[in-house]
């Protein structure tokens, strides 16, 4: 993701996740050998905003771990 605001948090080697954009949806790919990262703080935090933000405009955010595909839907 090469959004500037967008903290360095989310650099992939920190994060162990690739973030970036599809049309409408937001792809989380997370490393299988990392599953639980994206459960963590800041980035639970920050997919929650992200889906919240997106739902407001037509978008969503779709996160892929090895075999599973989970949507983070909006609160």
């Amino acid at each position: 993701m090469t959004d500037a605001n967008v903290s360095d948090t989310w650099q992939p080697l920190r994060s162990k996740m690739l973030v970036y954009e599809q049309g409408p949806q937001l792809t989380v790919l997370v490393d299988p050998d990392h599953p639980d990262m994206w459960q963590q703080e800041p980035y639970c935090s920050d997919l929650q905003a992200w889906a919240n933000a997106g739902n407001k405009i037509g978008k969503y955010v779709i996160l892929f771990c090895g075999d599973e595909v989970r949507k983070i839907e909006p609160a």
